[in-house]
């Protein structure tokens, strides 16, 4: 098998990944998506939803407040120093996007997280994005 196959098929870079030992006998390779994992096709359309939704300041703020649980509207206006139609608006973009539900009590809006999806998926912003102040 010719070098550039290897290379299309992934042989090539799993098995330089082998050569690679860490200090707990686990190699590079370990790391590596299998070629199931990597050759599941995405829905890109959903991907897109979810990401268009991360993609404002304001909401991503009110994701990650919405981490520590369930808010009412008003406290979350409160804590981005926002206008509550301009929270609520927010908020409507992020239920368009299915990243958060609602509940109603009395006159209060009650917003929390929708989908293991988001709160698996905030830790790694924060992971990669924590300022260094």
């Amino acid at each position: 098998m010719s070098a550039s196959s290897e290379l299309e098929s992934g042989q090539l870079p799993r098995q330089l990944a082998e050569d690679i030992v860490y200090d707990d006998n686990s190699s590079a390779a370990d790391a590596l998506p299998n070629s199931a994992e990597v050759a599941k096709p995405i829905n890109v359309e959903e991907a897109t939803l979810f990401l268009r939704a991360l993609s404002n300041e304001n909401r991503l703020a009110l994701l990650t407040l919405l981490q520590a649980g369930e808010q009412p509207v008003t406290a979350l206006a409160d804590q981005l120093n926002l206008r509550q139609p301009a929270v609520s608006q927010q908020l409507g973009r992020l239920r368009e996007a299915n990243l958060v539900e609602y509940r109603r009590e009395g006159k209060t809006v009650f917003y929390r997280l929708a989908s293991n999806r988001v709160r698996e998926f905030l830790p790694l912003i924060k992971d990669h994005f924590t300022r260094q102040d």
